[in-house]
């Protein structure tokens, strides 16, 4: 069982052993799928009837924008925002797929070491001191928690829905692929499956993009400053992002904070802990790009 407070801080790259995309390709995968007059591009013609040809002009100016990831052209191009979040879960739905969870592709099986280190009886599993703050529009954690302890205990859908609900605070600053929380019964269900329209049509009005509304924050405030530990996992450390994590540091104690080095180099290293530290107020160790070997390095989870 988790006992001290611990909060988990999840990029791109946090999710990607489960077969989803980082940034850079997401982006060349949106580019793929909307070339001109493609099954993208008629499908979501067809059920939001926006005109073919605004795909296409979305298509084309972000191949070109110079953006490594579609959030952020999309901040620059709000004149695209409703086409671009239908493009993003156009391309994402199909990678919600039980099976990634037991055959990972890199980076660690690291879900089910924390599920290891959640252990506990049912009744006690609401105990642990685990809290998620994540930038990723996925839902695989929460579904991966879902999933396990259905088998793990033998208990139905709902029970477990309504204990990770109310138990586990797992917080998308930026929205997620469902206009309700997940698992909540109301919440779209977790699928590969784009059809009908529908489905992708709930998926991207989850989807938050910055200038479009004030993202989830102050929620993720709270978890920091009340977090012993804290560990980012798949993380690109973007001053932007972090700055917006920051904390009153006058107020909270000391922290251990912990993280993978999600490809960075030389000054991008030292740019990165400082950063961190000016947001929450303790010093950032880094350990590699693996987030099962960080988590297990620096013994986040106890």
């Amino acid at each position: 069982m988790i006992t001290d407070p611990t909060v988990l801080v999840l990029g791109a790259g946090a999710s990607a052993p489960y077969g989803f995309p980082v940034a850079s390709e997401l982006k060349q995968k949106i580019c793929d799928a909307f070339a001109k007059d493609s099954t993208a591009t008629r499908f979501l013609h067809e059920g939001s009837e926006i005109p073919m040809n605004v795909f296409l002009e979305f298509r084309e100016a972000f191949r070109k924008s110079g953006q490594s990831s579609v959030d952020a052209f999309l901040e620059r191009r709000p004149d695209f925002i409703p086409v671009g979040k239908l493009a993003i879960a156009y391309c994402l739905i199909p990678y919600e797929s039980e099976d990634a969870f037991f055959q990972p592709t890199c980076g660690g099986d690291w879900y089910q070491y924390l599920f290891g280190k959640l252990n506990a009886s049912f009744e006690e599993f609401g105990q642990n001191k685990l809290s998620v703050i994540t930038f990723n529009y996925d839902r695989s954690l929460e579904h991966f928690l879902l999933t396990t302890l259905q088998h793990s205990h033998g208990k139905t859908f709902d029970e477990c829905a309504d204990l990770l609900v109310n138990h586990v605070p797992i917080v998308h600053v930026y929205g997620q692929l469902s206009e309700h929380r997940y698992p909540h019964p109301e919440a779209r269900q977790y699928s590969p499956d784009r059809e009908p329209f529908e489905a992708v049509a709930s998926a991207a009005h989850g989807i938050k993009i910055l200038n479009e509304t004030e993202p989830k924050f102050d929620e993720a405030h709270r978890l920091l400053a009340d977090a012993g530990r804290i560990c980012f996992l798949g993380f690109g450390y973007h001053e932007l992002n972090i700055k917006r994590l920051a904390i009153d540091t006058t107020s909270v104690g000391s922290k251990y904070i912990y993280g993978t080095c999600r490809d960075l180099i030389g000054k991008e290293l030292e740019t990165a802990k400082m950063t961190v530290q000016q947001a929450i107020g303790s010093a950032l160790e880094l350990e590699g790009n693996d987030n099962l070997e960080t988590l297990r390095y620096y013994r986040v989870l106890g």
